[in-house]
C-alpha cells in the first residue's frame, strides 16, 4: 500500500517536473545569442596585416581604396576583388579618390604626396619636410591638396606643380575639396578649431570657429554642406555659405573620420569608441556599425548606398546601406519577440513550480523542508540582531564595492555593454571576437613569460637575502640590513618605473650613456622601441629584484623555525648549504605556497608596468591581456569585451590557484 501511495503522489510531481523541464528548454532555446549572425549589410571584408588608416569609396560604390600601416594602398571592386596595389615607403596615412575613380591622392608617412591614376600608376609625387598625413583631390583631378606634420598645407595642380602653400603654425589634418577646375575650393580644419575655405588661388573665403580641434572634414560637391568631426566627439553639419550650425551629433568618443553623401542626405561618422554611426540628413542616428577596434577612417559613396569602415584591427569592411537598415529592423523585431518569449517562459516556470508545491505531496514536503532552514536561520539572526546590525554597514560596503562589480563583470561579459547607454545580450560573441584579436592572443605569450620570470624573481633573490640576514650572528647587523632592504617598500612602484624609463631613455638615458663611456656603443638601443629587447627591458626593471614583501615573508618563516632543529643540525655536522636544502626550504613551503599564489595572480594581471613603459609596443611585443582589457574599456568603450577579458583572466587565476593549493605542499614537520 505504501508503494501505491508513493506512485500516486509521484505521478503529478513527474508531470510538473516535465512541464518545468519543457519550459526551461524553451527558455534556453529562445535566449540563444543573435549576434552570431554576420553584421547587417556586410558585403565583404579585407583584413590587412596592420591597422587600416584610410579608406575611400567611389561615387557609385564600384571601387574601394584601402590604405594601411603596412605601406600598402589596395584598390578593390564592388565584390571585394583586388584590382591593384601600390606600395609606398612607409605607412599610408590619408587618401582620397575622385568620384569616378580616375584620380587617387595618397599621403604617406614617408613624407610624400602621390597622385595615381585609375590603374595605380604613379603620375607624380612631392616630398615635404615631415610626414604627409592627409590628402584630397578635386572631382576632375584638377586640384590636389595635402596636409603635413610640418603644419603646412600644400596645393598642387594636376601635373604636380605647387600652386601655393601656407604654414599654419598649428597642427592640421582635416582637408577636403569641392567644385572643379577654376571653381575648386579647399576646405581645411585645424587644431585651433578653425575651418577655413580657400579659393583655388589661396584666398581666404570663409572662416568658421568651432569649440574643439577639427580632426576630419567632408563637404558636398557643391559646397552647400560641410561636416566636421571634432576632438570632443562631436560631428557638426555646417552651412557652407555662412558657417551656421545645422545640427550636431555626439559620439561616445573622439571622432576620427567623417564622410557626407553627395546630396547631404546621409552622413557617416567614425569614432574611437569602435563604431561607425550612420545619420540621416537631419542628424538622426539610423544605424550603428560596431567594429572590434577603434575606427580610424570612414567613407560614404556619393550616392549614399555603400560605405566603408577602416579600423585599428586591420579590417576594412564594406556595407550596403539598405541591407544594413533592413537587417537592423529585423533584429529589433526579433529582440522584441525574444524578450516576450523570455518573459512568458519565466512566468510558465513560476506557475509550474507553484502548482507543484501546492498540489503534490512531494512538492509540499519539499517546500516544508526548504522553508525550515531559512526560518531557522532567520530566528537565529533575530536573536542576535544587534550583532548583525553592527556588521550591516561593512557588509553593505563589501556587497556594493567588491561583490557587485565582480558579478556585474561576469554578467556583462556576455553583453554589448556601454554603461548608461545600452546593454544588449550577445552570448559568446565577445569571446569569439577575442579569438580573432591578435593583440589579445599574443598577450598570453608575454603574460606567460612574465608569470615565470616573476615567480623566479620572488623565489630566488628575496629568499637568498633573507637567508643572508638570518645567518648574520650580530643582532645589530641583522636589524640594520633588514631595515635597509625593507625601506624601499615605501617608494611607490610608479616612481620606480619612471626612474627606469629615464635610465632606458635612448637619447640621454644612463644605460646608453654608460655603454658609450666604456666603448660599447654598438650595444646601445632604443630599449622600449626594439621588439627584440623590449620585453627583456621590462623584465630587467628593478634589478636586483629584492622584493621587500617577499623578503619579510621568508624572513618571518626563517625566524619561526625552532632553535632545537637548528641546534640538532649543527650537532649532526650539517653545513649551511645542507641545512638550507634539508631544513629551511622544506619548512618554508607554506611561505613559498603563499608567494606562488600572490605572484601568479599579480603577473597574470600585469598592467601598470607595461602601460607606463611601452604601452604594449612596439607592435604587440610587450602586450598583455590586462592591458588589452584597459584599452577596450577606457579607450574604445567596449565594456562588454573588457568584461569578457576579465572573465577569462578570472578563470585562469582560479585554475592556477586551485592547482597551487592542490599540488604544492604547505609544510614539512620535523621532530627535534
Amino acid at each position: 500500500m505504501s508503494g501505491l501511495r508513493f506512485r500516486r503522489s509521484a505521478a503529478p510531481l513527474w508531470r510538473a517536473g516535465g512541464a518545468i523541464a519543457i519550459a526551461a528548454a524553451i527558455l534556453l532555446a529562445i535566449t540563444l545569442p543573435l549576434s552570431a549572425q554576420s553584421p547587417e549589410g556586410l558585403l565583404w571584408e579585407h583584413v590587412a596585416d596592420s591597422r587600416v588608416q584610410a579608406v575611400a569609396v567611389s561615387e557609385d560604390g564600384s571601387l574601394v581604396a584601402v590604405g594601411s600601416r603596412d605601406n600598402s594602398l589596395r584598390l578593390f571592386d564592388a565584390r571585394g576583388q583586388l584590382l591593384w596595389s601600390f606600395e609606398a615607403e612607409n605607412s599610408i596615412l590619408g587618401l582620397d579618390m575622385s568620384p569616378d575613380g580616375r584620380w587617387i591622392a595618397v599621403a604617406s608617412e614617408d613624407r610624400h604626396i602621390f597622385l595615381l591614376d585609375g590603374d595605380g600608376s604613379e603620375l607624380w609625387k612631392f616630398k615635404a619636410a615631415r610626414p604627409m598625413n592627409n590628402a584630397a583631390v578635386a572631382r576632375d583631378g584638377s586640384l590636389v591638396t595635402a596636409t603635413s606634420d610640418d603644419r603646412t598645407v600644400y596645393v598642387f595642380d594636376n601635373n604636380g606643380n605647387l600652386l601655393w602653400q601656407e604654414e599654419l603654425g598649428i597642427g592640421v589634418r582635416a582637408v577636403d575639396i569641392y567644385g572643379s577646375a577654376e571653381k575648386a575650393r579647399l576646405v581645411l580644419g585645424s587644431d585651433d578649431g578653425l575651418i577655413t575655405i580657400y579659393s583655388r588661388e589661396g584666398r581666404n573665403l570663409l572662416q568658421i570657429r568651432l569649440d574643439y580641434n577639427v580632426i576630419s572634414v567632408s563637404v558636398t560637391p557643391n559646397g552647400a554642406r560641410v561636416l566636421a568631426g571634432t576632438g570632443d566627439g562631436s560631428a557638426i553639419l555646417l552651412n557652407g555659405a555662412n558657417g551656421r550650425e545645422i545640427w550636431r551629433f555626439r559620439a561616445e568618443d573622439s571622432v576620427s573620420s567623417v564622410s557626407l553623401a553627395g546630396d547631404g542626405s546621409s552622413a557617416l561618422i567614425g569614432s574611437e569608441d569602435g563604431s561607425a554611426y550612420l545619420l540621416d540628413g537631419d542628424g538622426n542616428l539610423t544605424h550603428q556599425f560596431r567594429q572590434e577596434s577603434e575606427v580610424l577612417s570612414v567613407s560614404l559613396a556619393g550616392d549614399g548606398n555603400s560605405l566603408s569602415v577602416g579600423a585599428v584591427s586591420g579590417s576594412a569592411r564594406v556595407y550596403d546601406r539598405a541591407a544594413a537598415l533592413s537587417g537592423a529592423a529585423r533584429s529589433s523585431a526579433q529582440r522584441q519577440r525574444t524578450l516576450l518569449a523570455v518573459i512568458s517562459a519565466i512566468v510558465l516556470l513560476i506557475l509550474a513550480a507553484v502548482w507543484a508545491a501546492r498540489n503534490t505531496a512531494a512538492g509540499q514536503q519539499a517546500w516544508q523542508r526548504s522553508a525550515a532552514g531559512p526560518v531557522g536561520v532567520l530566528q537565529t539572526m533575530w536573536s542576535a540582531r544587534l550583532s548583525y546590525l553592527l556588521i550591516l554597514p561593512t557588509l553593505a560596503l563589501l556587497l556594493t564595492f567588491n561583490y557587485y562589480p565582480a558579478f556585474s563583470g561576469l554578467y556583462h561579459a556576455f553583453t554589448d555593454w556601454s554603461p548608461g547607454v545600452r546593454t544588449e545580450w550577445v552570448g559568446l560573441a565577445n569571446f569569439q571576437s577575442l579569438m580573432d584579436n591578435r593583440f589579445f592572443l599574443s598577450g598570453f605569450r608575454n603574460a606567460a613569460i612574465l608569470v615565470v620570470v616573476s615567480i623566479a624573481k620572488t623565489m630566488t633573490m628575496p629568499l637568498l637575502v633573507a637567508e643572508f640576514i638570518f645567518n648574520l650572528r650580530n643582532r645589530f647587523s641583522q636589524y640594520w640590513f633588514r631595515t635597509l632592504f625593507v625601506v624601499p617598500i615605501v617608494l611607490p612602484a610608479v616612481v620606480e618605473i619612471l626612474v627606469w624609463n629615464n635610465i632606458y631613455d635612448p637619447a640621454i638615458g644612463l644605460l646608453n650613456e654608460s655603454l658609450k663611456l666604456v666603448g660599447l656603443e654598438e650595444f646601445t638601443r632604443v630599449w622600449y622601441g626594439d621588439a627584440s629587447v623590449a620585453l627583456g627591458s621590462i623584465i630587467f626593471i628593478g634589478v636586483p629584484w629584492v622584493n621587500a614583501f617577499a623578503l619579510l615573508i621568508f624572513y618571518g618563516g626563517l625566524i619561526s623555525i625552532s632553535n632545537e632543529i637548528i641546534d640538532a643540525s649543527l650537532v649532526d655536522g650539517a653545513s649551511t648549504w645542507r641545512r638550507f636544502w634539508s631544513i629551511d626550504l622544506p619548512l618554508l613551503m607554506g611561505q613559498v605556497k603563499l608567494l606562488l599564489i600572490l605572484n601568479f595572480i599579480n603577473a597574470v594581471q600585469t598592467f601598470e608596468l607595461v602601460f607606463l613603459t611601452t604601452g604594449g609596443g612596439p607592435g604587440a611585443a610587450t602586450y598583455t591581456p590586462a592591458l588589452e582589457l584597459y584599452y577596450k574599456a577606457m579607450r574604445m568603450d567596449r565594456m562588454g569585451i573588457a568584461s569578457a577579458i576579465g572573465m577569462i583572466l578570472f578563470i585562469i587565476i582560479l585554475a592556477g590557484t586551485v592547482i597551487n593549493m592542490r599540488f604544492v605542499s604547505s609544510a614539512t614537520e620535523y621532530e627535534a
